[in-house]
């Protein structure tokens, strides 16, 4: 027979089509005590705690008594045949129950650890129904009625079961895409919870996901803010990881060529030990009261965010601040990086840490940072050097409590006001406990990058001739290196074939391997993420530099300037400012230069990752490939003609 217990909500018993209840609240409290005690059973004396919280009455034995009585009448439904289901054996009431008898309770606890381990092994649909199960019943009250400890234990372990389903339900819908819900679970959990880290990871994944990523940075600062005030500890090395991740492009564009990676599992940092070291020792640097200077470079899908993202790690776990901001293209708040790193500094502090400066920059920080009612209209911001010196002051405040790393990505998109900033604060800061690292792409074109490139180049000269700068760029990955990225991923790095070729034709870049990885045709196909990250570097160079690159890639994979040039259609000083814009943006690289040590060889270009070339070479059409081959043909006979 089956039958269901309904401890959760009114207390009741559902068996053969009928409900029925239990009328009086000590009954309801004895019932429950019973049914949850299981086959251990309950002594006279706990069972009458349980009845009776306070002071036990005077005829509490007789009265316990006839409330076993009534009790036993209660369930007789339940059993399949006639017997006592409530029987006293050595000393203890048990409660026997049918084995079709269900529990709420108890299949709602299951429910929640089967969907926990659902949500690991990757089950995202069975994880939500299970979460969702448990929390539609978990959100009943307990013993709404009744006060006592093991009633209020109860209500606490249930509170904490609801709190991790909610969790789980919320990591779930945020796998499958349902941010708006994935949200709404996430905040209900920190509402609940305040003190639970794992949720507000979850919640920040979620905004960071919905594209609102300063949202994210306020959820990470509520946090911290709660956990100092409350609890006094800073947040965990893994909410940390996740302030860090929020480092680089929102996840709408996550990947440099436009590709989400919501859903993928994290791989683990492979390489880059002599980068590391140099930024480590920059910061042993700063510890010690020498302000540094890092400039990082590299091309898309190098990996600087992520190199950001362990050092920073490194710096946290050695008790260090960590202060974050990121240019966006086209930014509407004005030094968007520094008012980012500081303003989020500010908000997770306990005590406003704005209170304790002098008057003159407390004015200037409320107009400009966030958390204090700003940021004003850019024409009510007072004049440069009486903000600069306003954030100037509370960056060395921030540096005096603890060493500071203030982390500033994707500055090749800061405009020259916040790289004029960036090289007051540099200027201003000297002895102060704190490593300034800026970020920047490297293959940016030439109109674009100018300007920025030249105030960074400015800014990082004093430093490096004090020995208080680093400029790090970044390379490809060694072979060594992608063979570990590829074991990390699960591929079969043994066999030294796969890896090199994948090695080959990326370059090293790791977004590149790691799509080419992923892709259904394998290393010789071209992903759709690498294939949009080449048109937006397409789409950002010029006409006669397009052009250029059809043909190299077409002629391929090496080819000299004057064989290309001619089939390009282009004249000679056109055609060198079209190589020179392929060459800064990072698409072509020189081989063999005219002025090495083989004098009499012509200059050779190739592409800097193979599997660029077979992109811009698969785009064309059969008319425009044939229309190249024509021209290179005559060129050829003009050439042996002459």
């Amino acid at each position: 027979m089956d039958s269901q217990i309904e401890i959760l909500g009114p207390v009741a018993v559902r068996c053969a089509g009928s409900v029925h209840h239990l009328q009086s609240a000590q009954a309801r409290v004895a019932f429950a005590r019973l049914v949850l005690a299981g086959v251990k059973g309950v002594t006279r004396d706990e069972l009458a705690d349980v009845i009776w919280p306070g002071e036990l009455p005077p005829t509490w034995a007789s009265a316990l008594r006839t409330l076993v009585s009534r009790l036993r009448a209660f369930v007789a439904p339940l059993q399949p045949e006639p017997a006592n289901p409530l029987a006293k054996q050595g000393g203890r009431y048990v409660l026997a129950l049918g084995a079709g008898v269900r529990v709420d309770v108890e299949e709602a606890i299951r429910s929640v650890a089967a969907a926990q381990e659902a949500l690991n092994a990757g089950d995202v649909a069975t994880a939500d129904r299970l979460a969702s199960r448990a929390v539609d019943r978990l959100r009943f009250p307990f013993l709404s009625e009744h006060e006592g400890d093991w009633a209020a234990g109860w209500r606490e372990r249930l509170s904490e079961h609801l709190v991790t389903a909610l969790e789980v339900a919320g990591r779930a819908a945020l796998s499958s895409g349902d941010y708006g819900r994935a949200a709404l679970l996430a905040e209900e959990v920190t509402g609940r919870a305040p003190e639970r880290e794992s949720a507000h990871r979850c919640l920040m994944a979620v905004r960071e996901a919905m594209g609102n990523r300063g949202e994210a940075l306020r959820v990470y600062q509520r946090l911290r803010r709660y956990l100092a005030e409350e609890l006094g500890v800073d947040p965990s090395p893994e909410t940390e990881a996740a302030y860090l991740a929020l480092l680089g492009p929102t996840s709408e564009s996550a990947a440099p060529g436009g590709g989400s990676g919501i859903g993928r599992r994290p791989v683990r940092f492979v390489g880059r030990e002599a980068e590391l070291g140099a930024l480590a020792a920059a910061w042993d640097r700063a510890v010690r009261g020498r302000r540094q200077f890092v400039l990082v470079t590299g091309e898309s899908g190098i990996g600087r965010t992520r190199l950001l993202r362990e050092a920073g790690a490194q710096a946290a776990a050695a008790g260090g601040l960590l202060l974050l901001g990121r240019c966006d293209e086209g930014a509407m708040v004005p030094y968007q990086p520094v008012v980012e790193a500081l303003d989020g500094y500010v908000a997770a502090s306990p005590d406003n840490p704005v209170d304790g400066l002098s008057p003159a920059a407390r004015g200037p920080l409320r107009l400009l940072l966030p958390s204090l009612g700003g940021p004003c209209r850019p024409d009510e911001l007072p004049e440069r050097p009486v903000l600069f010196a306003a954030l100037t002051e509370l960056l060395l405040a921030a540096a005096s409590e603890r060493p500071c790393l203030v982390v500033v990505d994707d500055a090749h998109w800061a405009d020259p006001q916040t790289v004029a900033l960036l090289r007051h604060l540099l200027r201003n800061t000297a002895g102060a406990r704190l490593c300034v690292v800026v970020a920047a792409r490297s293959d940016l074109p030439t109109s674009a990058r100018r300007q920025v490139w030249a105030g960074l180049d400015k800014m990082m000269l004093p430093f490096e001739h004090a020995g208080d700068g680093t400029e790090i760029a970044l390379g490809g990955l060694d072979l060594a290196s992608v063979q570990a990225l590829l074991h990390e991923v699960g591929t079969d790095a043994g066999a030294a074939a796969p890896a090199g070729r994948v090695h080959a034709r990326s370059g090293g870049n790791p977004f590149m391997l790691l799509e080419m990885t992923r892709h259904k045709a394998g290393p010789d196909g071209v992903p759709q993420a690498v294939a949009r990250l080449v048109a937006a570097k397409q789409a950002a160079i010029g006409l006669d530099a397009a052009r250029l690159l059809q043909v190299t890639a077409v002629t391929g994979p090496s080819v000299a300037f004057d064989k290309v040039a001619d089939a390009a259609g282009l004249d000679v000083l056109a055609a060198l400012d079209a190589l020179e814009e392929l060459l800064s943006s990072g698409i072509l690289r020189e081989v063999t230069a005219a002025g090495s040590e083989h004098r009499d060889r012509p200059a050779i270009y190739e592409f800097r990752h193979d599997v660029v070339r077979q992109t811009v070479s698969e785009q064309l059409s059969d008319a425009r490939r044939r229309h190249i081959t024509s021209r290179q043909r005559a060129a050829a006979v003009t050439a042996a003609a002459s």
